[in-house]
């Protein structure tokens, strides 16, 4: 009998540690999964941040491109309107041309309301009344 009680303790042992093995195996898998997870989600953050980064720096080069455009036009523009102002100065033809006023109908042209931005002007452009055409006889 006691040969029995002490093949049935070590079964009860051998199942018990069997069942210890068994649930390790499962956590160390479970493990293994949320590791191989947080490393993939690591390396999409990842790649994430490197699309960001290269489209930062892609617009930090468009913006300074559009910079230089901008300080490039406004100084022609600067230059034009320095050489149109002694030409006012040193033409009499000129200067009187350019204090006369402009017809009604071209002053109108000039006259619209503040654009905000792109929608503003759609609007705007959607709104405005057609200019005649060169054909139909209005003339100022």
């Amino acid at each position: 009998m006691e040969l029995i009680v002490k093949s049935l303790i070590s079964a009860l042992f051998v199942g018990a540690l069997g069942l210890v093995i068994y649930v390790q195996h499962n956590g160390l898998k479970a493990a293994k999964e949320r590791v191989e997870r947080a490393e993939q989600d690591t390396r999409d953050r990842d790649d994430t941040i490197k699309t960001l980064t290269d489209a930062a720096a892609k617009d930090k080069k468009a913006a300074a491109k559009l910079q230089t455009a901008h300080d490039r036009i406004a100084t022609t523009l600067a230059e034009r309107e320095n050489l149109i102002e002694s030409l006012q100065h040193e033409n009499p033809t000129i200067r009187s041309w350019a204090d006369t006023p402009l017809p009604d109908a071209i002053a109108g042209l000039r006259q619209h309301p503040a654009v905000t931005g792109a929608g503003d002007y759609r609007q705007r452009l959607s709104s405005s009344h057609p200019l005649p055409t060169a054909g139909d006889g209005a003339q100022d």
